[in-house]
């Protein structure tokens, strides 16, 4: 049987749902008061002859039945007596045993006709049961029901991190629905996948989050894609329901994780698989400005319509009652004391945090969580909000000058100076040859989890990164400012992925190339130190060693450095190492080549041909797919003007008899021809940019015609636009919600 967490909703969410339930059960239109002191009146319907039927709503989460039954005898039945209504009906989330509605009955008749009238938690689960639409109505009341929470944390259905369940639940705890749930929903409906972009801090994480969790509340299997799309493809199963969740599948701060060798094509045809899927969905999050990057850099990529699967989140999404509901969810919910939330009901508080241009959930969020951290005083978590919006830096830099001890810095800085979250055993390896005590890493591991670094297990080792990207953004800015600790901290560096930081932060900030150059030796001792290190632990297991990413990452940071020494590093391992016959990502070789044909250097020019003939052997060594074909040509289309064009006319020649066999079978036998139809997709885009390709391709139009509806050549997805909501009425209504939303957190029990 369906039950309702209903602990789980604010004051002002539970007093929502009870005027949805009383209006229907009763058909009557309820007023709606604020909560506080309202004299007893939350709802009211005033019939024109003079009666007045009054619901009273007592969310009771926070004390104990027998309190609330004292209240009620104590304090609201001198209310109810003076206000003598016709009817007196008493909703609570608290449980109500026989003996303890008998005492209410008691202390409110005659205004309370009868102990049907007292309705407790089991009573409003009975009339959620029967009004399905109130409970779909209200977000937060079925994503929080019981089996919804059941899913998450009882099933096996998070296959990649028990992390993500508690990063759901809080999720669910804070959400305030807007404009932006409506178009994703109704995207990944549409097109059964859905990329949220938008900018930092403005809630794709937090919109990603509840859309799976109303898929895993309708009975679909939750997979995190964590490292690439292959850990999707090998899960997939064609009888199961099954949502895909990839977090900042481009990276958080630059396009610093490149996609690899034939990942663009994986994405799309993942994308595409799930489009034609009834059971599948696929939700993608990245930043705006890093998919146009991505764009730019991978061809197959820009020639998909992402626009169709797109939604953006703008500030637009986030009226004033969103970002009331935002800052009253975050407030509520909250381990602050009774005194501090009781303060944001002053309008003087909360209207200029809501009506703030900068606004931003994640500095709202962060704030509160500073605040919940220092014990601050009742007046500073509001004046520190304000601060914050004016100055996003200033949510962490009070925290890093003032509270933190030198080691839970020092992890801090650690943590940067890495691209990627690290395994807890990389962490205490790195810190003991530092020559640091292991009992100080517990401790500031302790102190920081949950705000400014989080912990997880991904499947059976402990990870720990940044909490969020504003976090790790902040530390870049940080070490900037304090370019002694930065200094101090290249010079202990031992391993590539934080050389290879230096490469993403100097392309990210020009004061850290300049700054880099001025100390150039220093880097120079770094990187000849890390060239050869062991590759951090992966899902506990030593990553294998890609040789080709070092030798790219090495060759770009010693020209921007113009240094001989890393430049060797580098030809050293071509050299030494089979760099380029092992690859992984195919844009790493074209960027290796690239660098080595524009070298001015003679030590760079010696090892140019060998690289070249041993990338040209590498990309044409296997050629048994769609994928690698159209890998290979678009290998060969980067480096135009540096390969021989027959290589590329050679592959061109074999991607056209492969078109004309597929397409021809596929007329002819139709999708049974094929077993993954989205490289058939592939193919026909190939052959549609000819001119004419019913004369190229026998049966051209016979195979589009047997194509299932897919996303090349659909009419394009006609998105929601946002209502217009700057009316006089619209904003008085706003104001009012807000305002009363705000007042309930002062309380009246």
């Amino acid at each position: 049987m369906e039950t309702f967490d209903l602990s789980r909703l604010t004051d002002f969410d539970f007093e929502a749902v009870c005027k949805d339930i009383f209006e229907s059960e009763y058909g009557l239109p309820l007023e709606i008061f604020s909560p506080g002191p309202d004299a007893g009146i939350d709802l009211r319907y005033l019939h024109a002859g003079g009666s007045e039927l009054v619901v009273q709503c007592k969310h009771w989460v926070r004390s104990p039945r027998s309190k609330l039954v004292a209240y009620i005898k104590d304090v609201e039945s001198l209310k109810v007596k003076d206000l003598r209504p016709g009817r007196y009906v008493l909703a609570t989330s608290a449980e109500l045993t026989k003996d303890a509605k008998d005492k209410i009955f008691k202390a409110l008749t005659p205004y309370v006709k009868t102990p049907s009238d007292i309705h407790g938690r089991h009573e409003l689960d009975a009339l959620l049961r029967k009004h399905e639409k109130i409970v779909r109505r209200h977000l937060r009341l079925w994503l929080t029901s019981a089996s919804v929470l059941s899913s998450l944390l009882h099933k096996s259905i998070l296959t990649r991190s028990h992390q993500l369940a508690d990063d759901l639940d809080n999720t669910l705890r804070t959400y305030a629905p807007n404009e932006s749930y409506a178009r994703a929903a109704d995207l990944l409906e549409a097109r059964h996948s859905c990329v949220i972009a938008g900018i930092p801090g403005i809630g794709k994480t937090t919109l990603a989050h509840v859309l799976c969790a109303k898929y895993v509340s309708a009975g679909y299997e939750l997979i995190e894609v964590s490292e690439d799309l292959e850990e999707a493809n090998s899960l997939w199963d064609d009888e199961v329901a099954q949502i895909f969740y990839y977090d900042d599948f481009l990276g958080q701060t630059a396009l610093e994780d490149k996609l690899g060798k034939n990942e663009d094509s994986r994405l799309l045809s993942l994308m595409r698989r799930a489009g034609s899927a009834r059971n599948k969905r696929f939700i993608l999050t990245t930043r705006e400005y890093i998919l146009a990057q991505a764009r730019q850099r991978y061809e197959k990529l820009d020639r998909h319509r992402f626009d169709l699967h797109t939604c953006v989140i703008d500030i637009a999404d986030y009226t004033y009652r969103t970002r009331g509901e935002i800052l009253y969810n975050h407030i509520y919910t909250s381990g602050l004391s009774r005194e501090i939330k009781g303060r944001f009901a002053d309008p003087r508080v909360y209207r200029p945090i809501i009506r703030h241009p900068n606004f931003n959930p994640r500095i709202v969020a962060a704030t509160i969580a500073e605040a919940e951290l220092l014990s601050s005083d009742p007046e500073d978590v509001d004046r520190r909000i304000m601060e914050n919006l004016q100055s996003p830096r200033s949510v962490w830099s009070h925290i890093v000058n003032h509270q933190l001890k030198d080691a839970d810095v020092y992890l801090l800085e650690l943590l940067f100076s890495f691209s990627r979250d690290v395994s807890l055993e990389d962490m205490q390896d790195l810190w003991g040859s530092l020559g640091r005590n292991s009992r100080e890493l517990r401790n500031s591991i302790s102190v920081l989890d949950g705000t400014m670094v989080r912990t997880y297990r991904k499947p059976n080792k402990i990870f720990i990164g940044f909490h969020n990207p504003s976090v790790r953004d902040f530390m870049r800015d940080y070490l900037l400012d304090e370019q002694g600790s930065l200094l101090s901290l290249i010079g202990r560096f031992s391993h590539f992925e934080q050389v290879e930081n230096i490469l993403i932060t100097a392309n990210v900030r020009a004061e850290a190339l300049q700054l880099f150059k001025e100390n150039k030796t220093l880097l120079e001792e770094a990187a000849t130190r890390s060239c050869d290190s062991s590759g951090l632990r992966e899902d506990g297991v030593n990553r294998s060693i890609d040789l080709a990413r070092r030798v790219r990452v090495y060759l770009h940071l010693g020209e921007i450095l113009d240094s001989e020494a890393i430049l060797e590093c580098a030809h050293m391992m071509l050299d030494e190492g089979d760099a380029i016959g092992n690859a992984y990502d195919p844009h790493d070789v074209v960027e290796i080549v690239q660098l080595l044909h524009g070298a001015s250097r003679q030590s760079s020019q010696r090892v140019f041909p060998s690289t070249l003939e041993a990338a040209i052997g590498w990309i044409k060594g296997d050629l048994s797919n769609w994928a690698l074909l159209e890998s290979a040509k678009s290998f060969f289309e980067e480096l135009s003007g540096i390969v021989p064009e027959s290589e590329l006319q050679e592959i061109e020649e074999m991607m056209q008899v492969d078109a004309k066999d597929s397409i021809r079978a596929w007329a002819e036998e139709g999708p049974d021809s094929m077993i993954d139809h989205s490289v058939m997709e592939d193919i026909l885009a190939y052959a549609g940019e000819y001119a004419n390709p019913d004369e190229v391709f026998h049966g051209y139009s016979e195979a589009v015609a047997q194509m299932p509806s897919s996303d090349w050549d659909e009419p394009e997805f006609n998105r929601r636009e946002l209502a217009d909501s700057d009316s006089r009425a619209d904003l008085l209504e706003e104001v009012r919600v807000v305002a009363s939303m705000m007042e309930s957190l002062r309380g009246d029990d």
